[in-house]
């Protein structure tokens, strides 16, 4: 199937590592351009050679996305370099358990900068040049706990919720200018941010990883009996920015196994 995405030019942000890493890939895989987006400038470059190597072109963008400024400079170097852009992907993201009355004031400060103003922040940076273009795709990805809370994850889940209206509100400003706005939500994927707090839950209960691991899907049953793979993420997410989604928008996809019970 082709997913009309030739020479289209796409941000992925948290792209070192992950399912932003395959998302990158893949979608040069499929002939766009990318500007890649982490704080860690090496793993970037790493990516970037991958996209090389498959022929297209990848901008490696070295930044902390919950800064001041940071939206502004990623969408202007997109500009420099590639002259459009088409897609957005608010993939970075991250959290670490914590209960709820451990939580302070920076907790959530930076809890909500990272995993909901760095996303709200590139998607109003991207807007005025896709909607010059009169074509553009937005794909926030969120989390199941957005949906179904745990108190353990309560900044992550608050602010994930949080992106999943954002994402309905873009989708009502925008849709009619070809600017579609569209949300992931993935279950427990298994990538290196869920197996280093497997590994840090471990070392502080005794436990080994695979028993925290064991314990996660105890709590929170997959209906499919396994966890996420990057892939079946990034699957979604390109299906989502492709020509066969021109009149989805609004849309909240979950990609979690059968995890959500609610619809």
């Amino acid at each position: 199937m082709d997913l009309g995405l030739r020479d289209r030019v796409a941000i992925v942000t948290g792209a070192s590592r992950g399912i932003g890493r395959r998302i990158a890939l893949d979608l040069a895989a499929e002939g766009c351009h990318l500007v890649l987006c982490a704080r860690s400038e090496g793993p970037l470059s790493q990516v970037a050679a991958e996209i090389g190597a498959v022929g297209q072109q990848a901008l490696v963008v070295p930044v902390d996305v919950t800064r001041a400024g940071a939206a502004d400079m990623v969408v202007d170097e997109c500009r420099t370099a590639f002259g459009r852009l088409d897609i957005l992907v608010n993939n970075a993201g991250g959290t670490t358990p914590k209960r709820i009355e451990r939580l302070d004031e920076n907790d959530w400060l930076d809890g909500f900068r990272l995993n909901f103003f760095a996303a709200a922040w590139l998607a109003g940076a991207a807007v005025p040049l896709m909607r010059d273009a009169g074509w553009g795709r937005i794909v926030n990805v969120a989390s199941t706990y957005g949906r179904e809370p745990d108190p353990t994850f309560a900044v992550y889940g608050a602010a994930k919720a949080a992106l999943i209206n954002l994402s309905k509100s873009f989708a009502r400003a925008y849709s009619a200018d070809g600017v579609l706005t569209n949300c992931v939500i993935p279950g427990v994927t298994l990538t290196e941010l869920v197996e280093a707090n497997a590994a840090g839950t471990a070392e502080r209960t005794g436990a080994t990883p695979e028993e925290v691991m064991a314990d996660v899907m105890a709590k929170d049953p997959v209906a499919a009996g396994r966890f996420g793979r990057p892939e079946e993420v990034a699957a979604a997410v390109l299906f989502l920015v492709s020509e066969q989604a021109a009149w989805i928008t609004g849309s909240s996809l979950a990609v979690d196994g059968g995890t959500l019970r609610s619809t």
